[in-house]
């Protein structure tokens, strides 16, 4: 059993339905101890505060902390405890979710992060062949460090139907520019397959200026509903849809926490073809393009087999469990 500390500490779930450090925390304490798992989350004090009690720190999105509230004071102090860290010889299991900031694109602060991450982080796991190619590209003295397993998935949400839907494309989720849901309405405006397909857009726009452009840009063929649904009330809509489609046009994205939610919501699902989507295209239940003008063809050329689709989703969910996940983490690390 080994003394773990969880970053970030999740208190309760605000602004997106993602409960990824929820469920992570939930698999770790099965076999060990969180010394944060039960204390309110207090930022980066929190990583001093249990210092001495842990012998594990589990980082998830440090290279954001910059873009925290008094973010240049938080980084100071994340410095300082990367040099207690190894004074002390403390392990850093790094988990890589993206290549870069979403929001910020590639900026030297957060370039900086990642350099220090690569350098001070004893593991780094990565839910995509992308982040491994990443790595290799970008810190090749560093790939050995760096280990694969698909993003865990949690219980089953709904079962693929084929049949008669609603809607031709649900996309789902907070909406931000990094998710090129714009450059999509705007395709399909301009398309002359896809101008009777019928559009869902289901998710809360916080940006009124991007909301603004979305909702003028916003096909005939196509609703927009600017709410914060349930994961269960998202699977009500998935079951309505033919596809659930993600528009990531952010080189960024390494995996998403989305995507396999839509799979375990009984989702067929068009993705864009890097990251997490490419790995897993070899499933039936995911499509993948490089550019809109391929989705009239792959919708053209769709025929739906309910029964392999269906199979290959229960072998899918099977093989990445949470418990799987962190028994993985466990092997590599000797933890």
């Amino acid at each position: 059993m080994a003394a773990i500390f969880l970053y970030p500490k999740i208190d309760k779930m605000k602004g997106s339905p993602n409960p990824y450090m929820l469920h992570f925390q939930e698999a770790l304490l099965k076999n060990h101890q969180v010394v944060n798992s039960t204390h309110p989350n207090r930022g980066i004090l929190n990583f001093f505060l249990f210092f001495f009690n842990a012998d594990v720190f589990i980082l998830n999105w440090p290279e954001t902390i910059p873009e925290k509230k008094l973010g240049g004071l938080q980084t100071l102090l994340f410095r300082f405890f990367l040099w207690l860290r190894r004074k002390f010889k403390k392990k850093i299991i790094w988990v890589l979710h993206n290549k870069g900031s979403h929001h910020k694109g590639e900026n030297p602060t957060t370039r900086k992060m990642f350099n220090r991450m690569m350098v001070h982080s004893d593991y780094i796991i990565t839910h995509s062949q992308a982040g491994a190619d990443f790595v290799q590209s970008e810190y090749p003295s560093f790939r050995k460090k760096v280990h694969v397993f698909p993003h865990p998935v949690t219980e089953r949400l709904g079962v693929y139907r084929a049949g008669e839907k609603e809607y031709d494309f649900l996309i789902w989720g907070s909406i931000f520019p990094y998710k090129g849901i714009d450059r999509f309405l705007k395709f399909v405006r301009r398309s002359e397959e896809l101008k009777s397909s019928k559009v869902l857009l289901v998710g809360r726009c916080k940006n009124q200026d991007y909301k603004q452009e979305i909702l003028s840009i916003l096909p005939d063929n196509a609703v927009f509903k600017d709410e914060l649904l349930s994961l269960e009330e998202i699977a009500s809509y998935v079951a309505k849809s033919r596809f659930t489609l993600f528009t990531y046009n952010s080189k960024t994205v390494l995996s998403s926490g989305s995507l396999v939610d839509s799979i375990r919501m009984g989702a067929v699902i068009i993705g864009p073809d890097h990251g997490a989507f490419r790995d897993l295209k070899k499933w039936s239940f995911l499509h993948t393009y490089r550019e809109f003008d391929e989705l009239p063809g792959i919708i053209a050329g769709y025929s739906s087999d309910e029964e392999k689709i269906e199979s290959d989703r229960k072998d899918f969910m099977e093989q990445n469990t949470w418990g799987n996940f962190v028994r993985q983490i466990e092997k590599i690390t000797g933890i």
